[in-house]
């Protein structure tokens, strides 16, 4: 099977979000399928043609032909002020018009017209854009979330009232492209039954399948470190999502929790901590602000307990599949574990206000075995359900599945 998979970023370094789905299922398809890579460069994440051409030749194992190009917001400080204030005149939303690029079309355009493609593979909705409805190759777009439903959570989330207003109206652009794009895909991918419901309800008639999140079950495994009375968040500080989790932890159930641990000490590991979070960490001892780190394994492990407190998200969050892969008890929101097939307290304890995190949290602390148990029904789920290997065959399906669904349609 050919695939063109045209990508929003760069799936390198796996570490994290969308770059480890991105590369993992990357990899399976590879072993199936002859894949050709079309991929925007996030500065940020690829600062320098070292680091660039390490993650070409590493893409390049399991792909027939990688390619980049550049994301023009991500020039410059100036760039992005520019898209926004575009975005804020514009009927489309910010993620639409972020990555237009006529190299881009042009580079698609060309490949369909010289390549045989069984299927192309459109890694969000913002690149539906690239795409001919007049051409005959099947598709398949992945929500990696509800991208209206992440606008409209992180929006109510804001406290100015300008980026309030701002991020609802791009809520609002965001409906309206789901309801106007999703349907001329022959397969629709989800990670999570409840995004897959999500968007039927607003868009009937798609054509669905659901591939979910995964873990490199070989290289996150269990470990028994050092068992310190410790807590662990995981996540670049670059996502609001991420940013929002730690600072709601640090000021609504931090203190709860040290009230009754004294010497409990909490990690918040991922690049880009925001001035607030070293501020935190400047004054209390008992924060630990690492910033970036190239293997979170030996910190996750070393914690007691790992704890989710998102308030904002969509998909499935794949640093909770990690944890649970590493045997961590864990303590999460309900939006943290959201679209997980996890029961509560028997692969995780569930819980939304500050008060009743900071009660479970100290519970766990306080109980080993319960940690214990836990731990092993956590790292049994995730070999049965989410090892890549079973999600790559998944998505393979799902190409079959659009195959079969053009076929009938023409």
């Amino acid at each position: 099977m050919k695939v063109l998979f045209l990508s929003q970023i760069v799936p390198y370094p796996p570490h994290g979000g969308v770059l480890q789905r991105g590369y993992n299922i990357i990899r399976e398809l590879g072993r199936e399928a002859a894949v050709h890579l079309l991929a925007f460069v996030h500065p940020d994440v690829l600062p320098n043609d070292a680091v660039l051409e390490e993650s070409r030749l590493a893409l390049q194992k399991h792909c027939g032909a990688v390619e980049y190009f550049s994301l023009w917001p991500k020039a410059s400080s100036a760039h992005r002020v520019a898209g926004l204030a575009a975005a804020a005149l514009s009927p489309l939303p910010f993620s639409v018009l972020a990555h237009h690029s006529r190299a881009f079309r042009r580079r698609v355009a060309e490949l369909v017209a010289t390549e045989d493609f069984d299927v192309i593979h459109v890694d969000t909705i913002a690149l539906t854009q690239f795409l001919d409805q007049r051409w005959s190759i099947p598709t398949v777009l992945t929500h990696h979330n509800i991208e209206s439903q992440l606008m409209e959570r992180r929006a109510g989330a804001e406290t100015g009232w300008m980026a309030r207003s701002y991020l609802r109206r791009e809520t609002h652009k965001l409906l309206a492209y789901e309801a106007e794009v999703s349907g001329i895909f022959d397969i629709n991918v989800f990670v999570s039954k409840t995004d897959e419901q999500t968007l039927v309800e607003r868009v009937p008639g798609l054509r669905t399948a659901i591939v979910p999140n995964g873990v490199d079950i070989e290289y996150f495994t269990p470990n028994q470190g050092k068992g310190l009375p410790s807590l662990i968040y995981t996540g670049g500080m670059n996502m609001f999502a991420n940013r929002d989790a730690v600072m709601y932890f640090l000021n609504e159930i931090w203190p709860l929790i040290r009230a009754q641990v004294p010497d409990v000490r909490f990690f918040a590991v991922g690049q880009d901590p925001p001035k607030e979070l070293l501020d935190v960490g400047a004054r209390d001892a008992h924060v630990v602000v690492t910033g970036y780190v190239n293997d979170v394994r030996p910190f996750v492990w070393d914690a007691a307990v790992y704890v989710v407190p998102l308030r904002v998200g969509g998909g499935t969050r794949l640093k909770v599949l990690d944890a649970m892969a590493m045997g961590k008890a864990m303590v999460s929101t309900s939006i943290g574990c959201e679209g997980l097939d996890v029961r509560p307290d028997e692969h995780l304890v569930v819980a939304d206000s500050p008060a009743q995190f900071a009660e479970e949290v100290v519970r766990l602390l306080r109980d080993p075995h319960r940690r214990d148990v836990l731990s092993g029904a956590a790292r049994a789920l995730v070999e049965r359900r989410y090892s890549w290997r079973t999600i790559g065959g998944q998505l393979m399906d799902a190409y079959r599945l659009a195959i079969e669904k053009r076929r009938q349609r023409q």
